[in-house]
């Protein structure tokens, strides 16, 4: 087999170049996508090195209301202003007690805006919707200080 001469090999390659370019098609014969739409950072706040950032949350619908019953009426008007009916009610069977030491603690560190007045009729109703749960608590709040926040340290105890 004879070796192919310089300008064979020339041609060859321009011939290849040809097509490729060819197969490429002109600079400017593509359409470009526009540009996406810059996205705007999240508001955000920065001091000594720490930055905190907004963010959203979509949290679910819960239009519940308190079951009827005795001071039905008091409980929705208070209690679902800050939180769901069924948050409330999926909670462990609670004594009178300590369904007020809970409604204390929302009123007095949460500043829940219940009146003092209303206290007896949601604890009456709380107690009574308890009374309807397997395993009734008996006994004294479980906090020893209602006016004191809860430990939301982490800690084990």
């Amino acid at each position: 087999m004879k070796t192919p001469s310089i300008s064979t090999l020339s041609f060859g390659l321009v011939g290849v170049t040809a097509v490729l370019l060819f197969a490429i098609g002109a600079p400017n014969s593509r359409i470009v996508p526009p540009p996406a739409a810059p996205v705007a950072p999240p508001p955000s706040v920065s001091a000594n090195g720490f930055s905190l950032a907004s963010t959203s949350v979509d949290l679910p619908t819960d239009e519940a209301q308190y079951p009827d019953g005795p001071h039905a009426d008091v409980i929705n008007a208070n209690c679902t202003s800050c939180h769901s009916a069924s948050m409330a009610l999926n909670q462990p069977p609670l004594s009178a007690d300590q369904w007020t030491a809970e409604v204390t603690k929302m009123r007095e560190v949460y500043k829940a805006p219940v009146a003092e007045a209303d206290v007896p009729a949601i604890v009456a109703y709380l107690a009574g919707m308890s009374a309807k749960l397997p395993g009734v608590a008996k006994g004294k709040a479980q906090d020893p200080d209602p006016k004191t926040a809860p430990d939301v340290s982490g800690g084990s105890g």
